[in-house]
């Protein structure tokens, strides 16, 4: 009997603990009520009422999805409601971005020829089997298999000219290779990917570009099951001619974006706002990125009710929201209201999530800001993600298994009544894109932050990407996390800093210890030749990763104010420089270890010489060009930078660009007209990997050439 009061006692302090920062951070009955009130089952009744419209903007779908939202913000009792329009016509540009065309399927059926007429695909049944951008036709032809059709040995032999092509290739090189190259009339497309475990799920398709380098248009495209396509491919290669028919009815030309806009007042409206963002395209499938859309406006409806009705304190900060096309409807805004940028303080961008984790295999992440921006926000969301998926974990510490009544394991769960039992996947991990936060987060737009979304999803982009894969269990749990960490953002004032400070802390400690592990492991894999210079990488991102932890402690006096931060403040904080101190001793007794260990010479242990150009020029950013500029996606900059360099190949000359998009990416942001591209060398390399310096500044070199960066000499003060 001891024992099990021991244990339980033991169990009563382990709770204890585990909740107490987050009990800091918002005090227990706040969250309470947040989670009390917070439903699963009106996001998902809002996601199955948005999926009925077409919706990626622009579109007659997408303003029908505006026009609900607004009236849902005005239903709640919200401030400042509205839609803005932003033009859009698929040749214009919002700074790097290509806008896209208007696009509103209204007919498109794919028939097999024959006695026995089959109805191959239908945009009736399925809005996914009809490509985005397909065009009005009326047509029969011979159907021909090119498998990829993205080389010149696809076609050998073959002639597609006025044929229509079976496909698995990607629909943007098909129809450029197939289609505006040689000639064929359209496009049926079957997908290989998860074909052994999927082999009747269709995948939304879009051309990206939509327009080819000589003006050329796009054509129609049916998307068709991998069973189906295989059967069609395999009478093909028996010999069968095959006739298909191919009839869409389509609208394409100029549009606008339409962006909704709706805000929770703060007492201080002299603050800067916490910005809550969906976007609201839902592909063609009417699938799942809605579903944030419906989980965002169920924390509106419960913030915005449980602070008219006096249950929570008015926040200090207004929480503003905001709906709008993924990319375009963040880009759009702040192109037309660059002085609101200033007004935001902080932005929590709910992507995807709530799905059955067991249907989809998806998981909840956050994902935090990247290293370019440290800041509170990320601690302050992980915390609550935190302790919702602890207490919502399986686990046998929980289950009682020797009790009388032994219970399923959770902690302290939270379900709802009509969505499953399951436990929480969870995880926190860095900046990944793509999706808003990767916009507004931008250095040249600068707003912190953070994405909450469910990735992967087998289902994703398919015919099942649909409410039915929806689980009001977890789209309750994602409400949670998200209202409580807008609302913790929102109200905090000078009194919650100790907490703030703590949590700040300890996560930062966590970290740091990995940071350590990883500069220890740099150090044990180097050659002879290659200790120096490990050894002096190994030091750089050790100093780098205390900087940037203390930045994103003192980043809380934009939070609370700098007033707040007394000494005892200050010194906490201050702490971490010493245990810096100590970490680089301990760092440099292990070279030293090495060194004995390989026999080296003084001599020899000097790392190799730098780039001089390197730590003399200093990149800084062009403002007339902002937003991020990227190489590999058609809309978001690469058609733009195409443009500029007359090169459809240009990122063939930039050897950084072999490392991926989020490196070229966060380099950009380093960019602020202090910083050497040296120094950006080694703060890119402390979040990636190493990366020799010449591959840097031939990247900023590059963006000189099309006036995204202008490179100036100037002697730059460490990681200003």
């Amino acid at each position: 009997m001891k024992k099990s009061l021991a244990l339980l006692a033991s169990f009563a302090f382990l709770f204890g603990v585990m909740n107490a920062v987050a009990d800091d951070l918002l005090p227990s009955h706040v969250y309470v009520t947040i989670r009390a009130n917070a439903s699963g089952q009106r996001p998902f009744a809002d996601f199955g009422n948005l999926a009925q419209f077409s919706g990626f903007s622009p579109s007659a779908g997408a303003d029908q999805i505006a026009n609900y939202l607004a009236e849902r913000a005005k239903s709640f009792g919200m401030s400042n409601v509205k839609i803005e329009h932003f033009p859009s016509d698929g040749k214009s540009y919002i700074w790097a971005y290509r806008t896209e065309p208007y696009w509103e399927g209204k007919k498109g059926e794919l028939w097999l020829e024959g006695l026995d007429r089959q109805l191959l695909a239908s945009y009736a049944a399925q809005r996914i089997a009809l490509a985005r951008l397909s065009r009005n036709t009326n047509v029969s032809a011979d159907l021909i298999y090119i498998g990829g059709g993205l080389h010149d040995e696809d076609y050998a032999g073959k002639s597609v000219d006025g044929k229509i092509v079976l496909t698995t290739g990607p629909l943007s090189g098909v129809l450029r290779e197939a289609v505006w190259k040689r000639k064929a009339l359209g496009i049926v497309y079957f997908s290989n990917f998860q074909a052994t475990d999927h082999p009747d799920l269709l995948n939304f398709e879009e051309p990206k570009p939509w327009e080819g380098p000589h003006g050329e248009q796009t054509t129609f495209a049916f998307c068709i099951t991998h069973r189906i396509g295989e059967q069609l491919r395999e009478s093909l290669a028996a010999g069968e001619r095959l006739v298909v028919h191919a009839d869409v009815e389509a609208e394409i030309g100029k549009g606008a974006y339409p962006v909704v806009m709706a805000e929770i007042p703060g007492s201080d409206p002299t603050l800067p706002a916490v910005l809550v963002y969906a976007h609201t395209n839902s592909r063609t499938s009417g699938g799942n990125n809605l579903s944030g859309v419906g989980c965002t406006l169920e924390m509106a409806r419960e913030l915005s009710g449980l602070i008219q009705s006096g249950e929570l304190a008015e926040p200090r900060r207004t929480i503003r929201f905001m709906w709008g096309p993924e990319h375009f409807g963040m880009i759009a805004h702040f192109h037309a209201h660059p002085d609101d940028i200033s007004n935001l303080l902080a932005m929590i961008n709910v992507d995807m999530i709530g799905f059955n984790q067991q249907l989809t295999k998806a998981v909840f992440h956050l994902y935090r800001t990247p290293y370019s921006h440290p800041t509170f926000l990320d601690d302050i969301v992980q915390e609550f993600l935190e302790k919702v998926g602890s207490e919502n974990t399986i686990s046998i510490r929980y289950a009682n298994p020797s009790s009388a009544s032994p219970s399923e394991g959770f902690r302290d769960p939270l379900f709802d009544p009509m969505g499953t039992r399951e436990d929480y996947r969870y995880n926190v991990e860095k900046f990944w894109g793509p999706s808003d936060h990767e916009d507004s987060g931008e250095a040249s737009i600068g707003i912190p932050a953070i994405l909450l979304n469910d990735f992967p999803d087998v289902l994703l982009g398919t015919q099942k990407d649909t409410v039915e894969a929806g689980d009001p269990t977890q789209m309750r749990r994602g409400v949670v996390v998200a209202a409580s960490s807008a609302y913790m953002v929102a109200s905090a004032s000078p009194r919650d800093l100790p907490a703030l400070i703590q949590n700040g802390l300890t996560k930062a400690k966590s970290r740091l210890a990995a940071d350590e592990m990883r500069a220890y492991s740099l150090l044990r894999q180097s050659t002879p030749a290659g200790l120096a210079g490990n050894y002096r990488d190994a030091q750089a991102f050790l100093r780098l990763d205390y900087a940037r932890e203390i930045a994103a402690l003192n980043s809380l006096s934009s939070l609370v104010g700098e007033e707040a931060f007394t000494p005892p403040t200050r010194n906490s904080i201050v702490s971490l420089a010493s245990e810096e101190t100590l970490a680089l001793d301990r760092l440099r007794s292990s070279a030293g270890d090495l060194t004995q260990a390989h026999n080296i010479s003084g001599r020899q242990s000097q790392p190799a010489a730098t780039n001089s150009e390197a730590e003399t020029l200093c990149p800084e950013r062009n403002l007339n060009i902002r937003g991020p500029v990227h190489f590999f996606r058609p809309e978001y900059g690469r058609w733009w930078l195409v443009e500029k360099t007359g090169d459809e190949h240009f990122e063939d000359k930039v050897v950084l660009s072999r490392r991926g998009t989020y490196i070229l990416y966060e380099t950009l942001n380093f960019a602020n007209g202090r910083r050497s591209v040296a120094e950006i060398r080694d703060l890119i390399s402390d979040e990636f990997e190493p990366i020799p310096v010449d591959e840097v500044m031939q990247y900023f070199k590059f963006l000189e050439s099309v006036d995204v960066v202008h490179l100036k000499k100037q002697v730059a003060s460490l990681n200003n």
